[in-house]
Parts: structure tokens; sequence; C-alpha cells
């Protein structure tokens, strides 16, 4: 399954606090959050039907939430010719991969983070969702190159606020330092 254009458009900041309506600068503190879109996002959502709404620090810090929150992390607003250092993308297949040789339940919110961050890279592909118990269950598939083929199952439940909180901070240490910390 190819994910269309469109879904390129939620790794980006917007520029504008979805809680107050004011302009993000560059180096400002924001929480990103992918959301389910609303009656007039719903043409933007992307593959995995989600878009995304950025918040100022101080507003998220304050109580300010986006309606249909999914899952959020803490980063800052980039400068325009800032470099962005890119995520070493087969290291984090290789973290996923380990995972789910020996699926520990306690890292099934990890495994459903780094299948979403490799799902919008286009290293896996959605090939398969059923229901399950805390919401849907999906098959996503790697089909490298060279090697075996692998495939890994994720539950797309929602995560609480220090769920999420927990999972930024564990995969910010893993990938040394290269997700901002959470606070």
């Amino acid at each position: 399954m190819a994910l269309p254009d469109r879904f390129q458009s939620i790794g980006r900041c917007g520029g504008v606090c979805a809680a107050s309506g004011e302009a993000l600068a560059p180096g400002d503190a924001i929480v990103a959050a992918l959301c389910e879109p609303n009656q007039e996002e719903a043409a933007d959502a992307g593959a995995l039907g989600l878009v995304r709404r950025d918040c100022s620090a101080a507003a998220w810090d304050s109580g300010s939430r986006p309606d249909g929150l999914v899952c959020f992390w803490r980063t800052t607003v980039p400068a325009a010719s800032e470099e962005r250092r890119p995520l070493d993308e087969s290291m984090l297949l290789e973290l996923l991969h380990s995972l789910t040789e020996s699926p520990d339940p306690t890292r099934e919110d990890l495994r459903l983070v780094l299948s979403l961050v490799l799902l919008r890279r286009r290293r896996l592909r959605l090939v398969d969702r059923m229901p399950g118990e805390a919401g849907e269950r999906w098959v996503l598939e790697h089909r490298p190159t060279d090697g075996e083929a692998w495939s890994v199952e994720v539950s797309t439940r929602r995560l609480s606020d220090q769920e999420s909180r927990d999972v930024a901070d564990e995969l910010g240490r893993l990938l040394g330092g290269e997700v901002a910390p959470t606070s």
C-alpha cells in the first residue's frame, strides 16, 4: 500500500499554535500532536487518517489539548535554514525488528511509535487491519531489497499523556538523545 504525498505534511510544523492561534517562531518549544481530523480536515488526513496540530509548550502545559488527540511529542520549531539531522532508519528498523522477535507487552507502545515513524518514512507498509480489544491491530511489513521480509503486529490504542511521555523518553534514551526530552 503506497502512501499518498499529502501524508508527508504530517511531519512538518504548521507554524501556528492550535490552541491560541498565535504564530510559532523558530526555537519555540512546542508539542506536536497527531490527531483524528475534524470534518474540514478529513481531505488533508494522511494514509493513517491523522493530521498534525502544534501547540506552544506553554499552552499545552496549561492544559490545552487538541481535539482527537492520538499521540504527541515535544520538540522545538526549527529555523528555516536549520539542517534537520536525519534519523537512522536502518537503526530504527533494527530496533523494531528486535522488539518483534521477543515481544514484551510493556514495549507495545514503543513498537507502535516506531512503526508509525517507519510507516511514514515508507520503510513499512500496512498489510492488514483487524479489530482488537483496545483499538485496531495493524500488521505492518518490511520488505528489504536484500534480505528476508518480516512483519510486526501493533495495537493502535490511545496512549495517555503519561504513557506518551514515557515512550518519548524511552525512545530518546534509545536513540542517544536525538528526540527532545519531554520534561
